[in-house]
């Protein structure tokens, strides 16, 4: 870690991660000048130490860091500058320097082939200066409580729709088309201007902010079209159009903050609201409530889009819904292995390795995820990520895995697939599995 113009270590297993400076900090009155105050991390108020004051450094003018740091059974954090490096130091390497006891920075390690000289930071020893301070760790009984909600959680789908950012439950979206092919409707109206051929059927394309009773433009792009169910007992089908897909996000609907319904015109409509831990907000949409409104079932009855609900169930068991992407080649997979689909954030912590398809790790509610290019696991040359790409979570065995993809795609159903497919993927070449560019 750099800490002005010091570069300071300290043990990789204390480190539990590093986060950026937190918006607002609370005040702890405290007999010490380094202490900052509280900050708030995952819930919880985390005394912040300033390294700067700490070890008697003057502070440099750029944006400061925070590294959270486990000592004694509880966390705190220190401001920091920045993160340089990840040292492997062996025991013969490092020095300790003679002086009284109790300092801070008893150790170095100095490289002499390039002069660099790394302080080691005596944890022991901070942790014995008066009036220092952790937050004891939240008992595991409490813990388990408070990650009991992730059971409750549900994938949606978050798109922009005439400048506005919408989300609703991903696992009701029949459909996802990508720069569909749209003709004028037979209609005179603002709610439905196009409609579009899918498998055969002409389906309506209606105006959901219309529908939903916000202003519209005139004139709006639709890049994108998402099919839902209509009728009370989903005998039609719908699509809407928007914008540009944003990704796909993991909440739980109890987090669901209400609209107050004054001044809207179809306030039943509107769920409420989410928010994100970067201030963003999307507006969630009742998808049983709009597939009953009135303007679209009538639109579906007029296209005679109903649907041979018996026949469909059959169809369906034989079907597999997948997301699609773009990561120079087209890829697709599984629906249900996807945790989210997120924006590449602009703040992450680069490791500084040499391997090409590990990028970086971004933090995701509290917990780091580890970015993988999937373009270059795939075979392609060392690549270049842009602003317009997107990360596809998955869960692992242990943490969660990023990929990251130009850009999502659509959701498709495909019938008939072999049951095994995926299993067969990865067996090695010799064993009848498809080469690692293939899979």
């Amino acid at each position: 870690m750099r800490i002005g113009e010091l570069e300071v270590a300290l043990p990789a297993q204390v480190l539990e991660r590093v986060v950026p400076w937190p918006d607002r900090l609370a005040a702890h009155p405290s007999p010490v000048p380094w202490l900052l105050g509280l900050f708030e991390l995952g819930g919880q108020p985390l005394p912040l130490v300033d390294g700067h004051g700490l070890l008697g450094v003057p502070p440099v003018e750029r944006e400061r860091r925070i590294a959270v740091i486990r000592q004694g059974g509880g966390r705190f954090g220190l401001a920091i500058d920045n993160v340089v490096d990840i040292l492997r130091l062996p025991a013969d390497a490092i020095v300790q320097l003679q002086g009284a006891p109790g300092r801070l920075l008893g150790q170095v390690h100095l490289r002499p082939e390039s002069g660099r000289l790394v302080h080691l930071l005596d944890l022991e020893a901070l942790a014995a200066l008066p009036g220092f301070e952790v937050s004891a760790d939240v008992p595991h009984a409490h813990r388990q409580g408070a990650s009991a909600g992730k059971d409750g959680e549900r994938l949606y789908l978050l798109f922009e729709c005439d400048g506005r950012r919408l989300c609703l439950d991903a696992a009701v979206v029949q459909e996802l088309v990508d720069r569909p092919q749209l003709a004028p409707s037979e209609f005179a109206s603002d709610s439905c201007r196009h409609q579009v051929q899918l498998r055969g059927q002409t389906l309506p394309v209606l105006e959901l902010s219309a529908l939903l009773g916000l202003t519209t433009p005139a004139h709006s792009r639709r890049e994108q079209l998402l099919v839902l169910a209509a009728g009370d007992q989903g005998q039609y089908r719908v699509a809407f159009g928007f914008e540009r897909l944003l990704g796909m996000w993991r909440r739980d609907p109890a987090q669901c903050a209400p609209l107050l319904g004054f001044g809207l015109e179809q306030p039943e409509l509107l769920c409420g609201v989410f928010s994100a831990a970067d201030g963003e907000t999307a507006i969630v949409i009742d998808h049983l409530a709009l597939g009953c409104q009135a303007a679209a079932v009538a639109y579906a009855r007029i296209y005679r889009t109903d649907r041979d609900l018996l026949q469909e169930e059959r169809r369906q068991i034989r079907r597999q819904p997948c997301l699609t992407f773009l990561a120079e080649l087209l890829f697709a997979v599984p629906l249900e292995q996807v945790a989210e689909v997120l924006p590449l954030p602009s703040r992450y912590l680069r490791l500084g390795q040499r391997d090409p398809r590990l990028l970086r790790v971004m933090e995701v509610r509290c917990q780091q995820i580890t970015l993988v290019c999937l373009r270059t696991l795939a075979g392609a040359q060392r690549v270049e990520s842009g602003p317009g790409d997107q990360v596809i979570v998955v869960e692992g065995q242990r943490q969660r895995l990023g990929f990251v993809v130009q850009r999502v795609e659509a959701i498709e159903a495909f019938t008939d697939l072999r049951a095994d497919a995926l299993a067969r993927s990865w067996q090695l070449p010799g064993e009848g599995g498809a080469m690692p560019a293939q899979r």
